[in-house]
C-alpha cells in the first residue's frame, strides 16, 4: 500500500486525469437523462397548484 502511495505521489497526473474523466462521465450521463426527459431529472414541480398563470386578457 505504501508503494502505491509513493507511485501516486511521484506521478499524480494519470490518477487525477482518471478521476476527472469519471466525474465528467457521471455529469454527462445525468445531463443526458435530463434532456431526454425520462422523468429521472429535469422536471420541475407545478408550484401554482394547477391554476392558470394569468387572466388570459380581456376583450372589450
Amino acid at each position: 500500500m505504501r508503494e502505491l502511495f509513493d507511485i501516486i505521489r511521484a506521478n499524480p497526473w494519470p490518477f487525477g486525469a482518471g478521476l476527472f474523466v469519471v466525474i465528467l462521465m457521471i455529469i454527462a450521463e445525468n445531463f443526458g437523462r435530463g434532456i431526454q426527459g425520462d422523468g429521472a431529472a429535469g422536471n420541475l414541480p407545478d408550484f401554482n397548484g394547477g391554476g392558470e398563470c394569468g387572466d388570459g386578457g380581456g376583450g372589450d
